[in-house]
């Protein structure tokens, strides 16, 4: 056998070996790898399985989710108009709200006329108030003052009723005496029967009696009557009346009812204002 031969020989049998061996090897990674494949078929089964549950999850949140979004997209679409209600009623409101503040800038300036105007009728009513109070005290004072001329006529009227009356008992005596003239009886004294009687003499009426000037003072008020702070040692009588002024204002009148003696209490006449403790009450204006 030639060396050739012997190194081909040797080479196949090294080459069977290694072929055996290569076999012993596919075999064994053979029945491994079928073990590997039937675990991970099974894994695969299982994992099928999961991934078949996981799609009818999918599909029922995916139903669950589509169902929701219409509801919220319903929602939506209810807030949007509602918001584009509420914005228009916004700009309603706004214009509303301009409209009633030109209207109340407009009442405003009519408001301040009618208290300009209100103002100027205080005072006009004021200004004739005052007049009046005065043209009131002037006519308390021209009426006294026409009780007094009053009293003075009347007793001028009586002053002349006593000359009228010596007047006509004159005629009469003069008549008589011309009478005995003409019958020629001037020897003997002459009677002469007088008519008219003699008046006695002639008596003033009585002046209206002012007196002293009595001032008090306004102590208490009450239900229509005040009480004054003089009395009867001060000369106050019942039925005095006494003049009520604040100033140089008359306010009323106060016709005494009570007398005490250190005190008076009467009742509101000519009312002009009503009076407050501590004003002037005097007999005389």
């Amino acid at each position: 056998m030639s060396q050739l031969t012997k190194i081909l020989v040797i080479l196949l049998s090294l080459f069977a070996i290694f072929l055996c061996g290569a076999m012993v090897s596919f075999v064994i990674n053979t029945n491994n790898y079928k073990a590997l494949y039937d675990q991970q078929k099974g894994l695969f089964s299982t994992a099928q399985a999961e991934l078949s549950t996981l799609n009818g999850l999918y599909d029922e949140q995916q139903a669950k989710t589509k169902a929701l979004e219409d509801k919220l997209l319903g929602q939506i679409q209810t807030l949007q108009e509602r918001n584009d209600k509420l914005l228009a009623d916004l700009q309603n409101s706004e214009r509303q709200s301009q409209e009633y503040q030109a209207l109340a800038d407009r009442w405003k300036g009519v408001l301040t006329g009618f208290e300009q105007s209100i103002r100027n009728l205080q005072e006009s009513l004021r200004l004739t108030q005052d007049q009046l109070d005065q043209a009131r005290a002037q006519g308390i004072k021209d009426s006294k003052a026409l009780n007094q001329i009053t009293a003075e006529l009347y007793e001028k009227l009586v002053q002349l009723e006593a000359l009228e009356a010596d007047r006509r008992r004159l005629l009469e005596q003069k008549q008589q005496i011309e009478a005995q003239a003409g019958t020629g009886t001037f020897g003997g004294p002459v009677s002469v029967n007088v008519v008219t009687p003699l008046p006695g003499p002639a008596r003033p009426a009585a002046p209206v009696t002012v007196g002293a000037d009595i001032r008090g003072l306004i102590t208490e008020i009450s239900s229509g009557m005040v009480t004054l702070s003089v009395g009867s040692s001060d000369g106050v009588q019942k039925d005095m009346v006494f003049h009520v002024t604040r100033g140089d204002r008359f306010l009323c009148d106060v016709v005494i009812t009570n007398v005490d003696i250190n005190k008076s209490a009467g009742v509101l006449e000519l009312i002009q204002q009503q009076p407050r403790i501590g004003d002037t009450a005097s007999t005389k204006l």
